[in-house]
């Protein structure tokens, strides 16, 4: 019957979660590019975007496939499709540090590129505004768009062409609330950037997830947590969504050499763990934590969290 045969798919099918929503998550990285940031705590690796590292799952998978958007696309869907998820519904997230410092030219072809994927052919036209309204009626319909970017590089003009590319989602690296912890790890932006890229985009009707990094150089416990309660105490920033990355220390970024030195030491395993939990217990539960911890192989990380 087919009561029967929708109960056999279900048992077949890995990891429910990942469609529990109905709508299945396909992440794409762009390739390398410069990037504007000086951060003290992020990677570098010659091959891979800014802040990526090659043996990240996703990272992992785009560089496999040489970074192509419409490869990338096809094949994660394909692997959702093979487990039994349904992928009439994509949320495309598009990573790779500063999407906001990247040649259009190239912005413009990337998505371009994922919705031809979902599309399921190689669109006539070079005109992306008719590559979406096609995918309106594909079988896979791109429902939502995020791209993850700066706070200093939102402005009038990129608010505009977020819109033209069809981005529903922005994820702002905000990192800290503390001014001197900013300035320490050479973040190169502010608070009050923070608050004008989140107004723009709220303003301009899109959802804001901030990143999130405990455990930085400068800060301690307390802090962390001052900044978790300005968040939602302060109307200004408020996002929809949350990823807490507690910092770790890496082999290429400047922060081993500040580790190595004595100059950095990160929370010990007890003290971090009762700090997530009490941030989280400062969420309200409107906001969607999409992440606790990033997921970085521990045989990539010097010191700090490898659960």
């Amino acid at each position: 019957t087919e009561r029967q045969r929708k109960i056999f798919l279900e048992m077949l099918k890995k990891r429910n979660i990942r469609s529990l929503s109905g709508v299945a998550i396909v992440t794409v990285l762009t390739k390398p590019f410069p990037c504007p940031g000086r951060c003290t705590y992020c990677p570098t690796e010659a091959r891979m975007p800014k802040s990526y590292l090659s043996n990240e799952p996703a990272a992992a998978r785009a560089l496999a496939l040489k970074f192509d958007p419409f490869i990338q696309v096809q094949s994660r869907i394909q692997t959702l499709e093979d487990n039994g998820h349904p992928t009439d519904k994509i949320e495309l997230i598009i990573k790779g540090g500063t999407w906001s410092s990247y040649p259009t030219r190239y912005q413009q072809w990337f998505i371009k590129r994922c919705f031809e994927a979902c599309n399921k052919r190689k669109a006539k036209s070079a005109n992306l505004e008719e590559i979406q309204k096609i995918n309106e009626t594909a079988k896979h319909r791109i429902i939502g768009l995020t791209i993850e970017t700066r706070p200093d590089y939102v402005d009038e003009a990129e608010i505009r062409r977020l819109r033209e590319f069809g981005v529903t989602r922005v994820e702002l690296g905000v990192q800290s609330l503390d001014e001197g912890v900013l300035e320490l790890i050479v973040r190169d932006h502010t608070t009050v950037q923070v608050r004008q890229a989140t107004g723009l985009l709220r303003d301009a009707g899109f959802k804001v997830a901030y990143h999130l990094m405990p455990n930085l150089p400068g800060a301690t416990p307390q802090m962390d947590l001052e900044t978790m309660r300005e968040l939602f105490a302060n109307p200004a920033y408020r996002p929809d969504a949350l990823k807490l990355y507690p910092c770790v220390v890496l082999a290429t970024a400047e922060l081993s050499q500040w580790w190595r030195q004595g100059r950095y030491q990160p929370y010990d395993h007890e003290t971090l763990i009762e700090l997530l939990i009490r941030m989280k217990r400062l969420v309200p539960p409107s906001v969607r934590i999409e992440r606790v911890i990033r997921d970085i192989p521990s045989t990539s990380i010097q010191a700090g969290s490898r659960v």
